[in-house]
């Protein structure tokens, strides 16, 4: 289904929005504003990627850390308000973020091995460990796999059309304030 509605167009805007929304949890947000800022985030992480210099001194360490939490953080409000646009409570974001403590209970529990290789990475902290094959590290393995699955269903779910409890419907939304404008300039 095309739609010519000016929200549902990718632009630069509507990438850097979640950025300038970080801290706003009310409101509603479009799929597409999911995708723009996907691709601005990958594509400012990668830049990160080009240049590998070799370890950095303190400083570094702690703008890396700051960098990938810039880049991390405004997800969590732009999930509470996709959930918003499909009519959800935001309470709804628990469920992808248990992602976090499953994980760190499994890097705790898993018995060592060579079947498996887990990584953690993040700014200067960087672990590795291999775990064994077990039923519980299969059975952790797999509802982190779930729940990430379910986090991108989250995202792209089908929004509810016109306005709900949480606003008016951000693609309608624009283009109301768009026919606005042009009937006041005719």
């Amino acid at each position: 289904m095309r739609s010519d509605y000016p929200a549902n167009k990718i632009g630069l805007r509507l990438a850097f929005r979640p950025l300038m929304y970080a801290f706003i949890f009310r409101g509603r947000s479009t799929r597409h504003e999911v995708i723009a800022f996907w691709l601005l985030s990958t594509l400012a992480q990668a830049g990160t990627l080009i240049y590998d210099p070799p370890p950095p001194p303190p400083l570094f360490y702690a703008l890396g850390v700051a960098w990938d939490v810039v880049w991390a953080w405004p997800w969590i409000p732009l999930l509470v308000r996709r959930l918003h646009d499909q009519e959800r409570s935001g309470r709804w974001a628990l469920v992808p973020l248990s992602i976090v403590p499953l994980s760190v209970i499994e890097w705790f529990t898993a018995p060592a091995g060579h079947a498996a290789s887990m990584a953690f990475h993040f700014g200067p902290l960087e672990f590795h460990k291999g775990v064994a094959a077990t039923p519980w590290t299969i059975s952790l393995m797999v509802i982190l796999i779930a729940l990430m699955v379910v986090n991108v269903l989250l995202f792209l779910w089908q929004p509810t059309r016109g306005a709900n409890r949480f606003g008016p419907d951000p693609r309608l939304a624009d283009m109301a304030d768009r026919t606005e404008a042009i009937l006041a300039e005719a």
